[in-house]
């Protein structure tokens, strides 16, 4: 974590709407063109993208969470984002690396999990600070806000 860069965690950011995948569901490149789709907009390069994908009513009441298949994190890579986050556990089905983290952070792109709350977001397009603490490790607790225009 020490050596990225800040300004990756200070930046443009994108809502997209997965909740209606349920636990344990795939969430593959298809689904993220249709949240895109449904939300009429384009993830842009350059952007954090930020999946809504466990309602908070859903958050505690299941260990079990709707994961990225390997495509969606090849789709972000096509897409150039600079960071993806989501409001589970992990991108993948369970707590521990998956293929799917594999992809983006060879490619360098943060990932930022647990997050909350993204129910209260209105906009589909807002600023996302998410600082880390500067430690030599590859993970690190940060606090999320989103910032609406």
């Amino acid at each position: 974590m020490d050596q990225l860069s800040p300004d990756i965690f200070v930046t443009d950011a994108v809502l997209l709407d997965l909740t209606r995948k349920r636990p344990g569901e795939v969430v593959d490149d298809e689904d993220m063109e249709a949240a895109e789709e449904d939300a009429g907009l384009a993830v842009r390069e350059g952007e954090a993208v930020i999946l809504h994908i466990t309602p908070e009513t859903q958050k505690r009441a299941s260990r079990k969470h709707a994961f990225l298949s390997e495509n969606a994190a090849q789709y972000f890579e096509f897409k150039r984002v600079s960071m993806v986050g989501i409001d589970a556990r992990s991108l993948g089905p369970g707590t521990g690396p998956s293929p799917t983290h594999k992809i983006l952070l060879h490619k360098k792109i943060p990932v930022l999990e647990w997050l909350c709350n993204l129910d209260q977001i209105e906009a589909d397009r807002f600023r996302i600070v998410a600082l880390p603490l500067k430690v030599k490790a590859p993970v690190s607790p940060a606090r999320a806000l989103a910032i609406e225009d």
